[in-house]
């Protein structure tokens, strides 16, 4: 079972958009995937129109240690893709884990016996705080959306950073190393000249991690989105799933190579 963590701390740059579209193509490949939503806003859970009324979602299970995993778990519309969801009380959970010990730990101890999946891919949060830790020390692989913008390319070195220092402290305590497996440029649009200068600068710090699917701007994502449907259910043909669709298919055949 391999964990993969979509994360970027700027907010913006389609990252609960790919994680639900990546979740979404890889299910409809005949992967049995886990979507594991760790931000309060709640976005990928709303996205794939899971309700969370009168439901447990993952606020319950970090806080919990009665709480049973499955009892989280819910199924999405789409067969073979299940969602642990989460909604504003994930906020409040996150203030109770700071004052718990070995907090940064929590998801990966209450996730740690399950089964029955090929993929578990966790939507992060846009922070570095408690809940993105509890993601970087589960998942062993990153996948990075960046946007072609002089703000996104200022981001990264802390984004570096934070798993340099993951990697440094965390794994002398739990034997845990987290990597940048695939840097996915979305918005797409190198007309601007700032946009190809960071294009090229993101090539020299990343080179072949880069994927060669670019994910381009889109309305009928973003209208998917609010309709609680993925994009290849929306409009199939639309530019935004023939990339998404490319890019499932990129990152098996990366994972095949990597096994």
């Amino acid at each position: 079972m391999k964990v993969i963590a979509v994360a970027n701390q700027k907010g913006g740059v389609g990252k609960t958009t790919t994680a639900i579209n990546l979740s979404a193509a890889l299910a409809k490949m005949g992967k049995k995937v886990l979507l594991i939503d760790t931000d309060p806003q709640g976005h990928a859970t709303i996205g794939l129109g899971i309700s969370t009324k009168n439901k447990k979602t993952l606020a319950e299970l970090l806080s919990y240690d009665h709480c049973p995993v499955r009892e989280v778990i819910q199924s999405s519309y789409i067969q073979g893709l299940d969602v642990i969801p989460s909604d504003l009380s994930l906020a409040v959970a996150e203030m109770k884990l700071s004052m718990m010990g070995a907090k940064e730990f929590r998801l990966r101890t209450r996730l740690a016996d399950l089964k029955g999946y090929d993929f578990l891919v966790i939507d992060c949060p846009p922070t570095f705080g408690t809940l993105a830790m509890n993601a970087f020390t589960f998942a062993h692989q990153v996948i990075l959306p960046i946007q072609l913008s002089y703000f996104s390319l200022e981001g990264v070195s802390n984004f570096i950073e934070t798993l340099n220092f993951v990697n440094k402290d965390i794994n002398s305590i739990v034997s845990h190393n987290i990597q940048i497996s695939g840097v996915l440029i979305t918005f797409y649009d190198t007309r601007a000249k700032i946009a190809k200068e960071v294009l090229q600068s993101i090539e020299r710090v990343f080179g072949n991690k880069i994927f060669h699917t670019k994910i381009p701007p889109n309305v009928r994502i973003n209208e998917a989105q609010s309709k609680g449907q993925v994009v290849f259910d929306y409009d199939p043909s639309c530019k935004g799933a023939v990339a998404y669709e490319a890019l499932a298919e990129e990152f098996l055949a990366r994972s095949e190579e990597k096994r």
